[in-house]
């Protein structure tokens, strides 16, 4: 069998044994020669630009939910920043690639670490292929998920595999680093749903299952859930978008009669997406509810923002935020947000 070839997986999802931190700090990368990259990054992580961050004591109020066997802050990192996806113009995306170096993107997790986040998402693309053994080797044990895609580490770049086969390849690459769930490209998801034939995915989903790894499906379009509910497949988390950013021109004009410039988001998304993710039992990691920085134009837009996720989404629920720390410190400041508003939720229901 040729090497890049995924072998036939010989163990399932429930028999799977979990990792503890000091054995995935073991099975972590190993690369001498990079000392003094690492040595550079952890003294810069106790600041990014000299901002403070939070002590570990003060970060542990970060409640957490279940991915399967793990649990994961609700509160997570989100990666389009490090990768330039701004979802807004391309100089915001020049200006993200530009100040996400390999060395800061080490600072940045070593600092949402320290602050008390426990898991990050990403790609699987060419940067975290880079940087993740990085991140390991300075000492992280953050939870990882993959966003798993056909277009990266998957050998599908000649477009030798169909897509779904494509994307599984992609997860028997990533398992290799022991993610804490494999979810299917939301993108991917959207057009799929468009065409007419999100069925093929079940086979990515069993095959991450056989994997030994909970899967989970990512989409911007509330009826996919409630379609994947209907059907009861054995998906063990949702990413769900507030805002449904995978609208084609002609659905634009179909939904409001208009044809936008560039990508827009309504405000009445949100609420759609809150009524489905309420109604299934399984974890929805909520995306974009700062609207991609649409929110942001003050401290008190952001954190109502963030109120406005926690009240409507379930307490078994996370959400998933990027964050740029540098004019200020984002990752202190949202993880202050969420601790609070989360602890203000509990005491609410009397917990």
């Amino acid at each position: 069998m040729h090497r890049s070839d995924p072998p036939s997986p010989k163990v399932t999802f429930m028999k799977r044994r979990v990792l503890n931190s000091n054995e995935h700090a073991t099975r972590a990368f190993a690369h001498p020669s990079r000392r003094d990259f690492l040595k550079v990054a952890v003294c810069g992580a106790a600041g990014l630009g000299g901002i403070p961050l939070l002590t570990a004591q003060s970060a542990q109020a970060l409640p957490t939910v279940p991915i399967g066997p793990y649990r994961v802050t609700r509160l997570i990192s989100g990666f389009n920043p490090q990768f330039g996806y701004s979802h807004a113009t391309p100089l915001l995306n020049q200006f993200m690639l530009d100040y996400f170096s390999d060395q800061q993107v080490v600072k940045y997790m070593l600092a949402c670490e320290k602050a008390g986040i426990n898991t990050w998402q990403s790609n699987y693309r060419a940067s975290p292929q880079r940087q993740i053994p990085l991140i390991r080797e300075a000492g992280c044990k953050m939870n990882w998920i993959c966003l798993a895609d056909p277009w990266r580490g998957s050998g599908n770049e000649n477009g030798s595999l169909d897509e779904i086969e494509a994307t599984k390849k992609c997860a028997w690459h990533a398992r290799k680093l022991n993610p804490v769930g494999i979810a299917y490209h939301g993108m991917l998801t959207d057009q799929r749903w468009a065409a007419g034939t999100l069925d093929p995915v079940k086979r990515f989903i069993d095959y991450v299952h056989d994997l030994g790894c909970p899967a989970g499906i990512s989409t911007h379009i509330p009826a996919v859930i409630e379609y994947l509910e209907s059907k009861n497949w054995a998906v063990d988390f949702y990413m769900a978008c507030f805002y449904r950013v995978s609208r084609s021109p002609q659905d634009f004009v179909k939904e409001i009669g208009v044809e936008t410039v560039g990508e827009a988001y309504l405000a009445s998304d949100p609420e759609r997406m809150i009524k489905v993710i309420r109604q299934t039992g399984r974890t929805c990691l909520a995306f974009k509810i700062l609207a991609a920085g649409r929110k942001c134009q003050s401290p008190e837009e952001v954190r109502g923002a963030f109120q406005y996720a926690f009240k409507n989404i379930k307490p078994t629920d996370a959400t998933i935020v990027g964050m740029v720390p540098k004019f200020s410190d984002q990752i202190t400041e949202n993880v202050r947000a969420v601790s609070e508003i989360t602890a203000e939720g509990a005491l609410a229901q009397g917990k």
